[in-house]
């Protein structure tokens, strides 16, 4: 990535900043969810929808946001959700009506399909180092949900929940601006690659697919366990206001952040990066069974440091992989297809621990719960470690 450099880090910068959007959007109203209960006169669970209609539209349109990527200029594809989730994030705050707010949430999460796979295929595709690109570009979805979980409920204390919701849809204008000027073009698009149908079919049904996405699912079901309701716990038992609760919260995203690029380039060098994500997911129970045993604030902190970490040793290193096994130039279907599986895990726990929490109070279930998919995610890692050891990236 030496010629043409400076252009290539506009446009590295521009993906860094397409990830901030999406995760910010994704998880801006989990600080805010005991408000959103008093605004919209809903229980724990039905707050909990609202960040599940925005993974649940994620998860509809992932297969085809993946498919528009190889098949159509993927630039575009990614100006157009940009567009999308600003238009739709920008009314959310402006409704006071909850099934209105459900569809425009789960709007912003079709949006946000388009986003990912067709990022990762412009900047994964400018260099060979996919590990070090991919950490970088996590790095972003970390910031962003730092942005969701810190900064707006921060904003919020003086200026409002509503002008909060705002601020973020005018940094995702400004994004889309800066998406339109930077970023790559990426290589020319190639439909030869048959029926839209049998081009899923020729990646879904093989078996380093499965096994990927099985630590997949079970890395992002873990994930928003603690992700989601961390703030509401440290509200709920330590009597936390909104902004401490974020700012404990986003250790989280601070390890993430710190960690993602370490991972990536920690998985060029050992040319292994199933290793790297066996590690992640012991990290997450770890961090787990700290929030088991221990019931105080400076575990719960020490716990979202080691979650953040395994965040950052998992997710973006099983996205590389998968680019790694099935070639950048089928990349958009290949990780919209991991992304579609991993997210029916993410929709299902933000309903399953609303739930559980309205039945039990119990927020030590909810651990439990998280820390059985982390461990099923430990033998998950295991497996895909033995299936494809020392992985080099396919041509194309």
């Amino acid at each position: 990535m030496t010629r043409d450099s400076p252009r290539l880090r506009a446009a590295a910068l521009a993906g860094w900043g397409v990830f901030v959007v999406a995760n910010a959007q994704r998880i801006d109203v989990v600080p805010f969810f005991n408000d959103l209960r008093a605004i919209y006169h809903v229980d724990y669970a039905a707050v909990g929808g609202l960040l599940s209609a925005y993974l649940l539209g994620y998860v509809l349109a992932q297969i085809p946001a993946g498919l528009a990527a190889d098949n159509y200029p993927t630039r575009r594809v990614t100006l157009t959700g940009l567009a999308a989730i600003t238009v739709a994030s920008a009314f959310f705050p402006l409704t006071a009506g909850y099934w209105p707010a459900m569809l425009l949430r789960f709007v912003m999460g079709v949006a946000a399909a388009m986003l990912y796979s067709s990022t990762v295929k412009l900047v994964l595709a400018a260099t060979p180092n996919r590990g070090a690109a991919m950490g970088a570009l996590q790095s972003g979805a970390g910031t962003g949900m730092l942005v969701g979980l810190f900064l707006m409920p921060l904003l919020s204390q003086g200026a409002g929940v509503r002008a909060a919701f705002l601020a973020l849809a005018a940094f995702s204008a400004v994004t889309w601006a800066c998406g339109a000027a930077w970023l790559a073009p990426g290589a020319p698009a190639r439909p030869g690659g048959g029926p839209l149908a049998a081009q899923v079919g020729r990646i879904a049904g093989q078996p380093q697919f499965i096994a990927i996405v099985s630590c997949v699912f079970l890395a992002l079901f873990s994930a928003y366990g603690i992700t989601a309701w961390l703030p509401t716990y440290l509200r709920n038992e330590f009597a936390f206001g909104t902004a401490a609760a974020g700012a404990v919260a986003s250790i989280i995203n601070l390890g993430l952040i710190a960690a993602s690029p370490l991972a990536g380039t920690l998985s060029d060098r050992l040319g292994t990066r199933a290793r790297v994500v066996l590690a992640g997911f012991g990290l997450l129970c770890a961090a787990f069974a700290l929030l088991i045993a221990v019931h105080n604030a400076v575990a719960v902190g020490v716990s979202a440091a080691l979650a953040g970490t395994g965040l950052a040793l998992t997710l973006p290193i099983l996205t590389t992989l998968t680019t790694d096994v099935f070639g950048i130039q089928r990349a958009g279907i290949a990780v919209s297809l991991n992304l579609a599986v991993g997210q029916v895990a993410s929709t299902i726990s933000g309903v399953l621990f609303g739930y559980l929490l309205d039945a039990t109070g119990s927020f030590p279930l909810l651990w439990t719960v998280a820390l059985a998919a982390a461990l099923a995610g430990l033998g998950a890692a295991l497996r895909l470690s033995r299936m494809v050891a020392a992985p080099r990236p396919a041509p194309g």
